[in-house]
C-alpha cells in the first residue's frame, strides 16, 4: 500500500518519508519500546504545562502517518493514569480531560474506557473538544441518522446526465475544472455485462479468481474480517465458489475485472480525450504546468484516456463503504442494484475535518496529496454531537440504478451505500488526476459510440488468474529502480545480476517462489527480446522501448513490500502480444468506421475549453446553479 500510493502522488517528501519510516520503526518494535516513547513524550508534556485535548494532541504519534493503531489511544490513557491496564474516569481526569466526555464516550456505561470507546473518542477528539452535551437531551436534526440527514443535499439536477451525453469538451470543463460529480444515466443499458445475474456469472466467468474484502468497512481495526478469514483464509476466491458461499457472510468480491470481464462493459465515450500527449506535473506548482506524458499509448491512440486500475464489485445483503477521498479519478459502473452517493468537497471544509490519518490531504497542492484519507464516523448512525461542525456543511446526495455511471472527482469524500438486498455487481476505474482534456486528440476520437472497457490499455490488466494486480509497484517506479541498479553496476546494458537484484529485494516475490533464478531469467530474456542487441541487454534508453504492459510483471513480482494475502504463492499474466493485437483491431475498426467531419467543421457544440484546473482551493463555497451551467 505504501508503494501503490506512492506511486500514484510520486516521490514522497523527505518529512513524509520519515515520517513514515519513524513510524514503521516504532511499532515494529516491542511494546515496551512503544512505552518508553510515549513516557518521555508525557514527560515533556508535562513540563511545560501541557494537559487536556491539547496533552492527547501531542502524544499522536501515528498522526501523519496512518491512523492510529486500535489499541493505542486506549494505551496512551492508561499510561496517563494508573497504568493498569484499565481506563477509568481517574486515568481521564488525570489527563486533564473534561468529565462528562469521558461519560458521553462511555457507550456501554460500565464505568471504563474500552479500547474501541478509546478508540472512537480518539479519531473525533477534534470536534469533541467544542461540542455541547447539553444537547443530549434535545438532540439536533439528523442525530444518529445516516449520512446527510441533518440538511437537505444541494441541488443536483444539472450533474444527471441522459443519452445522448454532452460532448467531452464540455464534460472535462464542468466536472474535471469545476470539480463535480455526475451520473451517466443508462451508461451500459444495452451491453452484455447488464445481464450478469448469478447464474450468467456461475457459468461464464466462474472460474475467474477474485479478492474478497469484508462487506462493511471498519477502517482502524480487524475486527471485519471474522467472517473471511473463516471462508477464504487467503481472501481469494473464484467467482463461482464465492458465490456459493457468501450469502449472510461479512465478505465480497473486490478485485480487478479481467479482460475476459472488461470487453463486457462500456466505457463511455464521453471521459475519452485524456490526453496521451501531456499531462499536469505535479512537480511544478498550482496551477501547474503541463509536461509530456508519462504514460504513452503502446499504438498511438493519444485521445484514449489511460486507465490506470479497473476493479471489479459483486455482493448480496448490505454493504457501504467509510466516508473516504481517493487519489484519482474514479467511474463507478452499476450492473444491478441501487446505491446512495454521498460527496462533500473538502476543499472547502479542509480545516474543519479531522482526518484519520493526517497531511495526506494537501488543499493547497492536491496532485501531491500523500495518500487516501478518510473521517471516522458511523455512515449509518452520524453522531451529530460529536460531530457538530458537519451540521453547516453542504453536500451532494446522488442515486444510482443499474446501468448508471457515476464520476467522483480526485480527493472529493463521498461514501456509498447499497440500497436494497440484492446481488450487486459492478465495474469501475480511475485515471490520474494530472489527466487532462486535448482538443487536438479529440478530433480523432470514436466517439460515436462507446469502447469496450476492455479496449483500453489499462496499466495493470488481470487474464483472471494468477496474481491479482492491486496495489502493486508503479511500472514507471520499478524503471527507476532499474536505472538506479544500473548506474550502481556501471552498467551501460542491463545485465542479468543486476536485473535478479532489483527484483529479489524485500520481500518480493521472486525472492522466495519456487524456481526463482529460472523465473527471473525468463523474466528478462522476455525484457531483453526489445534489446537492439538482446546478446547485449538493455540500454538504458531502451528501457522505455519495453511496454509498460510486459514491465508490469516483474514490478508486480519484484516489489519488495511483497504479495498480497491473496496472492501467495502467484505469479502475473501478462496482457500477452494476441491479447493486445485483439484491443488493436477493435479499435481500428471503430477509428475506420468513424464519422470524420470536413475541414474546420464540428457538429458538437464549441463551448469554451477545459482549463484543465487541477487545484481548487479558490472554487466558491458551494458554486450556485448558474455557475455550475456557466462551466
Amino acid at each position: 500500500a505504501l508503494l501503490y500510493s506512492q506511486s500514484m502522488s510520486g516521490a514522497w517528501s523527505s518529512s513524509a518519508l520519515l515520517c513514515a519510516a519513524w513510524f514503521v520503526v516504532l511499532f515494529s518494535r516491542a511494546p515496551a519500546q512503544f512505552h518508553k516513547a510515549i513516557k518521555q513524550r508525557i514527560k515533556d508534556a508535562k513540563k511545560r504545562g501541557v494537559t487536556g485535548y491539547d496533552l492527547i494532541d501531542e502524544l499522536d504519534v501515528w498522526y501523519g502517518s496512518n491512523s492510529p493503531q486500535y489499541n493505542g489511544p486506549h494505551s496512551i490513557l492508561d499510561m496517563l493514569g494508573k497504568k493498569d491496564g484499565k481506563v477509568d474516569l481517574s486515568d481521564w481526569l488525570a489527563a486533564g480531560l473534561p468529565k462528562d466526555h469521558f461519560v458521553y464516550f462511555d457507550k456501554n456505561k460500565d464505568s471504563l474506557m474500552d479500547n474501541h470507546e478509546a478508540h472512537s473518542w480518539h479519531q473525533q477528539r477534534q470536534p469533541a473538544r467544542t461540542m455541547n452535551l447539553s444537547e443530549v437531551n434535545d438532540p439536533p436534526k439528523g442525530h444518529f441518522e445516516p449520512l446527510g440527514s441533518w440538511k437537505k443535499p444541494l441541488p443536483s439536477e444539472d450533474l444527471i446526465y441522459r443519452k445522448p451525453y454532452p460532448h467531452p469538451r464540455e464534460f472535462w470543463k464542468k466536472h474535471m475544472d469545476g470539480y463535480l460529480p455526475a451520473v451517466l444515466k443508462g451508461a451500459q443499458h444495452g451491453w452484455p455485462a447488464m445481464n450478469w445475474t448469478k447464474e450468467e456469472l456461475t457459468k461464464r466467468f466462474g472460474w475467474v479468481d477474485a479478492k474478497l474484502e469484508p462487506k462493511v468497512e471498519s477502517r482502524g481495526n480487524d475486527s471485519g474480517y471474522a467472517d473471511l478469514d473463516a471462508a477464504a483464509p487467503g481472501h481469494r476466491l473464484s467467482i463461482s465458489e464465492y458465490l456459493r458461499v457468501e450469502q449472510d457472510k461479512n465478505m465480497y468480491v473486490v478485485s480487478i475485472i479481467p479482460q475476459a470481464m472488461a470487453w463486457e462493459v462500456a466505457h463511455p465515450s464521453v471521459l475519452l480525450c485524456g490526453s496521451r500527449r501531456h499531462m499536469m506535473n505535479r512537480r511544478s506548482k498550482p496551477p501547474y504546468t503541463k509536461t509530456k506524458h508519462e504514460y504513452p499509448h503502446e499504438n498511438k491512440y493519444d485521445w484514449m484516456t489511460h486507465v490506470f486500475e479497473a476493479n471489479l464489485w459483486i455482493a448480496s445483503g448490505y454493504t457501504r463503504s467509510q466516508f473516504h477521498y481517493d487519489k484519482e479519478w474514479n467511474v463507478n459502473c452499476l450492473l444491478s442494484g441501487t446505491k446512495r452517493w454521498f460527496f462533500l468537497n473538502p476543499f472547502w471544509y479542509d480545516d474543519e475535518l479531522q482526518w484519520s490519518r493526517g497531511r495526506k490531504f494537501k488543499r493547497n497542492d492536491p496532485l501531491n496529496n500523500a495518500w487516501t484519507d478518510w473521517v471516522y464516523l458511523d455512515p449509518d448512525k452520524v453522531d451529530l454531537i460529536v460531530q457538530h461542525k458537519l451540521r453547516n456543511m453542504d453536500y451532494y446526495e446522488l442515486i444510482q440504478e443499474a446501468g448508471d455511471c457515476i464520476f467522483i472527482p480526485y480527493a472529493m469524500l463521498h461514501q456509498v451505500q447499497k440500497l436494497d438486498d440484492g446481488l450487486q455487481v459492478a465495474a469501475s476505474w480511475m485515471f490520474l488526476p494530472e489527466t487532462i482534456y486535448d482538443e487536438d486528440v479529440c478530433a480523432e476520437a470514436p466517439l460515436e459510440e462507446d469502447l469496450p472497457l476492455a479496449a483500453m490499455d489499462t496499466l495493470y490488466m488481470y487474464t483472471g488468474k494468477g496474481l491479482i494486480p492491486q496495489g502493486y509497484n508503479d511500472p514507471l517506479n520499478f524503471l527507476a529502480k532499474v536505472r538506479d541498479g544500473m548506474n550502481d553496476a556501471g552498467e551501460t546494458h542491463l545485465s542479468l545480476k543486476t536485473f535478479a537484484r532489483v527484483v529479489t529485494e524485500g520481500d518480493a516475490i521472486l525472492k522466495t517462489i519456487k524456481g526463482s533464478k529460472k523465473k527471473i531469467q525468463k523474466i528478462y530474456e522476455r525484457v531483453t527480446s526489445y534489446a537492439s542487441d538482446p546478446k547485449k541487454g538493455l540500454s538504458q534508453a531502451e528501457l522505455k522501448e519495453v511496454p509498460l504492459r510486459i514491465w508490469a510483471k516483474p514490478a508486480a513480482e519484484g516489489d519488495e513490500e511483497g504479495p498480497l494475502p491473496c496472492d501467495h504463492g502467484q505469479e502475473y499474466e501478462i496482457c500477452d502480444d494476441a491479447e493486445f493485437e485483439k484491443m488493436k483491431q477493435y479499435v481500428d475498426a471503430r477509428l475506420a468506421s468513424r464519422k470524420l467531419s470536413p475541414p474546420g467543421a464540428d457538429d458538437s457544440p464549441r463551448g469554451a475549453k477545459p482549463t484543465n484546473r487541477r487545484a481548487y482551493a479558490d472554487l466558491s463555497q458551494p458554486p450556485g446553479r448558474a455557475e455550475r451551467n456557466e462551466l
